[in-house]
């Protein structure tokens, strides 16, 4: 359910805007093996699509030591969007976009508050707290998603590399029966 809602706000953020290709990257870093790219003011959704269509989401914060990284790299002067979503009602209903286990938060004071019952994704103040937020690009400053490209492929990536991989074996089997015939 939560994966549909992602692709379904994603889609509808593409189809009424192609707002995927309106997204930029405007930096990058490294940071334990993974690279983060920092890109241009945009919406939670737009930014999310343009890390789904270079193949990965946006950032998921594992512990402070990530979290500080992202604000010592860019979130001391900018605020930036997170991969945390809101997936029900109640303050703890958030995942990551990328399926892992939320097992870090650093929530400001009184947050997720869901002010205005529109506040349904997640960005960093610049002290490094978050805050839940509507999907808008600007709101007492500008937004900035952060993607978060992993050193190790997903799953999903394994699998479509031994489809392929089995794809040539079987092509080159028939080449090579062919050939002998």
């Amino acid at each position: 359910m939560i994966k549909n809602f992602v692709k379904t706000a994603i889609a509808v953020s593409v189809l009424a805007c192609g707002a995927a290709n309106a997204v930029s990257v405007i930096d990058t870093a490294t940071y334990n093996g993974n690279t983060y790219q920092l890109l241009s003011q945009a919406t939670w959704t737009d930014s999310e699509a343009y890390a789904v269509s270079v193949g990965a989401h946006l950032v998921a914060v594992d512990n402070a030591a990530e979290n500080n990284f992202l604000i010592s790299t860019w979130g001391s002067q900018k605020t930036l969007w997170l991969g945390l979503f809101r997936t029900g009602p109640n303050p703890a209903d958030f995942a990551w976009t990328n399926g892992q286990a939320v097992t870090f938060t650093n929530w400001a004071s009184g947050e997720p508050n869901n002010c205005c019952s529109g506040e349904h994704y997640a960005h960093t103040y610049t002290n490094g707290q978050w805050n839940d937020l509507a999907n808008v690009s600007g709101y007492a400053f500008p937004q900035y998603g952060v993607v978060e490209i992993s050193a190790v492929p997903e799953p999903e990536t394994y699998a479509l590399m031994l489809a392929g991989l089995g794809l040539v074996g079987g092509l080159a089997r028939r080449r090579a029966k062919k050939l002998a015939a």
